[in-house]
Parts: C-alpha cells; structure tokens; sequence
C-alpha cells in the first residue's frame, strides 16, 4: 500500500511538473476566432476587449505615477541626507569609531547604496499591488518583501564598492580619475551584456518543444542570424505576462522565450515574435543599447560632477559627504536624458516590426500577436500623449498594429502608421 502511494505521489508531482504554465483563457479563445479579413481590415479598438483596455488604461496610469515617484523619492532622499547635514554626521561617527579610511568610505557607500531603494519602498511596494491586483503577477507579498530586502544588500554592497573604489582612483589619479571610472564602465556593461546568459541568473530554462525548436531554426535563418538558440524559461513563476527577449551578444546570443507565450500563442504568432528576437540580434540591439545606457550615465555623472562642484563648500562638507550631493545631480540628469534613451528603444522596434513581418510575410499573425498582448497582458492600446514619449520604451500597440495591418492610427496624436517602413507597403 505504501509502495502504491508513493507511486501515485510521484506520478502526480511528474503531471504538475509537466503541466502547461497556465492554461488557454476565453480571451486566447476570443482572438483565435478572429479571421484573417478582420485582422487586416478593422480598427485596433475594435479588435481588442473594451473592457481590458479601461483596466490596462488604468493600470498604466498607476504604474507611471509609480516610477516618477520611485525617481524623484530616491533623487529627494539624496538631497536630504546632504542637506540636513546627516552626511556630515555619518562621515564622523565613523572616524570616531575606526582611523581606516576604506572603512569609512565604505560604510558611508553602503548607507547610500541602501537609502536608495529604501526611499523609493512605497512607490516599488505600489507597483507591485498594482500587478498583483490585475493578474499580471502570482508573487506573494511575503516572497517580493523576500526579493525586496536581498535588492537592498545588493545595492548596499555596490554602494560600498563603487564609493571606495572611485574615492581610492580620486587620491592616486587626481584628474585623470574620471577617465578611469569611464573606462570601467564601458568594459563593465560589455563585459555584462555578454556574460549574463552564462550566469546562474534569471528564471530556469525548461524543455523547448519540438515545434518551437523547429520554428526558432528556420527564422534565424531567415534573418540572418542562423544558430541562434531558442531556450523555453519558466517566467511564470514570477508574472503571469507573456515574454520573448534577447540575451547576450554575439556567440553568447539567445533567445528567451517565456513559457506563457508558447501556452497563449499559436505557431504563427510565435513565429512572428520569433523572427522579431532574432531581428534584434542581427541589429546588434542588446550591444547598442548597453553602449547608449553607458554613454548617457557616463555624460551624466560628468554633468553632475560640474554642477554640485557650482554649489560652495559648508563647515561641515567635504569629498565623502558631498558624494550625497553628487548623486542628486545624477539622478536629476538622467531623469533629463531618460527620453533619449526610450525613443532610441522604440525605433528599434519598429525596425523589428519591419524585418519580422518581411521574415515572416504574414500580417494577419503579426497583428494577432499584438492583439494578444494587449488583451492578455493588459497593455494599452495608446498611452496618454503627455507621458508616452518618456515612459515608453515601445511605440504604442495600436500604432505598431495599424502599420502592420495598414489599417488608420488609433492613438491620437502618436506615431504615423507610415513611421514602421514595411516591406510592401
């Protein structure tokens, strides 16, 4: 009996083991029934579900008055630990504790490591609620307070490396100091970019089917990009969203595909977001965008240098005390230089759009695919016009599915359909 149960037992750890992510819902359903002709030939608002969109709508709302404030509350933080002088007093509560410089430094770059993310907790904390609320995460409070706290050592850890680090390179270079630390941070994120799908990070891969094999082989050399691996990782451990990116650069190059996206999509779906991944790689995104990220922080903390070295000295000031100041201006510079930084991202989508769809020659499943996202993931159709050319990083679905089906913008205001150069039209 004993033997029967744990038969039993294990057989249904296998079956859950084995069990699709999650299953199809009536929306996959929804947009499967839609015919070729109402893919191509109707509004973007029609073909998505009214009553997803109000709530995606919504949802992007809170989430960008969430990251203006997770922004400006660590920007605040900063300001405030070098304003009320507690910089000052940090700096000589350590040097009555220890004469070791290293030591002093280091605490005082844990301590800003740390303010950071604890100053923006609320505004994380609000991101989260809001996921968690419509479905797009099954984390559980306990588990991401869990994640939160290890982010916070993490940052405090960095924290006392980077402040030690640049403090040790400012007393033997002098001057030439900041060509080093520029140095360090091109090689770094590189070194970074390529490195990562080596390391033990991210969600676990899974078994890739057969089909999904089959299709990633005949894309990528379609493309251009022939070899190029397709791996099936289990992101639904974390977010119930469909996910397709790239990692690595070069022979270290892949494709992730979320394990929702093959339970959601069909095959021609997914051979579009296929071919649209393998179009990043073949245009060098993930090496590009690391380049432009390194040069705008590197010309930022330039920026920030020259502007509190404009603001004098007090009594209880000095270099260690005054990094607070420093990283007030770097964060009040990249929030300028931000937008630089999406519009080069929405233009490499928008290039993806176009050698996904000349890969693919399939419209109807381009613009299927965009339908899903919208409806499954709760993603607007059009965010609003006053935030859409900051906060994101993509044209807005219903321009990127109007250029693909050819059918008029919905989005007011947004992008011209005519912007995506798509072959054929």
């Amino acid at each position: 009996m004993r033997r029967l149960l744990v038969t039993l037992l294990l057989a249904l750890a296998f079956a859950a083991a084995a069990a699709p992510a999650q299953a199809r819902t009536r929306l996959d359903a929804r947009i499967d029934a839609l015919s070729r002709h109402d893919l191509l030939t109707r509004s973007a608002v029609s073909l998505v579900d009214p009553g997803r969109q109000r709530r995606a709508r919504a949802i992007a709302d809170l989430t960008h008055g969430a990251s203006a404030g997770w922004a400006l509350a660590q920007i605040l933080a900063f300001w405030w630990l070098w304003r009320s002088g507690t910089a000052a007093r940090l700096r000589d509560t350590m040097r009555r504790r220890t004469r070791s410089r290293l030591a002093h430094r280091s605490v005082f770059g844990a301590a800003m490591g740390a303010l950071a993310p604890l100053a923006a907790f609320p505004f994380a904390l609000l991101s989260y609620r809001v996921g968690f609320n419509a479905g797009v995460t099954d984390e559980r409070l306990p588990q991401w307070i869990l994640d939160y706290l290890v982010r916070i050592g993490l940052d405090a850890l960095l924290g006392a490396v980077l402040v030690a680090g640049v403090l040790w390179l400012v007393d033997r270079l002098r001057g030439r100091w900041y060509l080093v630390v520029a140095g360090a941070v091109y090689v770094g994120s590189l070194a970074g970019v390529t490195l990562f799908p080596l390391l033990p990070f991210g969600p676990a891969p899974k078994p890739t089917p057969r089909e999904i094999a089959a299709l990633g082989a005949q894309e990528s050399r379609v493309v251009g990009v022939p070899g190029t691996p397709v791996i099936v990782v289990a992101s639904s451990r974390h977010s119930n969203a469909m996910a397709t990116s790239v990692s690595g650069v070069g022979p270290t190059a892949r494709v992730l595909v979320g394990d929702l996206t093959i339970v959601h999509m069909g095959l021609g779906e997914i051979r579009f977001v296929l071919a649209q991944a393998f179009a990043r790689i073949e245009a060098g995104a993930s090496l590009r965008t690391t380049l432009l990220a390194a040069t705008l922080f590197v010309t930022s903390a330039a920026i920030a240098v020259f502007l509190s070295d404009r603001i004098g000295f007090r009594r209880d000031d000095d270099a260690l005390s005054r990094l607070a100041l420093v990283a007030t201006f770097l964060g009040l510079v990249l929030i300028v230089t931000y937008p630089v930084y999406t519009t080069y991202l929405r233009r490499l989508t928008r290039q993806a759009d176009a050698v996904a769809l000349a890969a693919t020659d399939d419209r109807a499943e381009a613009v299927r695919a965009l339908v899903r996202y919208a409806d499954d993931d709760l993603l607007p159709l059009c965010d609003r016009r006053s935030v859409r050319w900051y906060f994101d990083d993509r044209p807005p679905l219903g321009v990127r599915i109007a250029a693909l089906a050819g059918t008029p913008d919905p989005c007011p205001g947004g992008e011209s359909a005519s912007a995506i150069a798509l072959p054929g039209f």
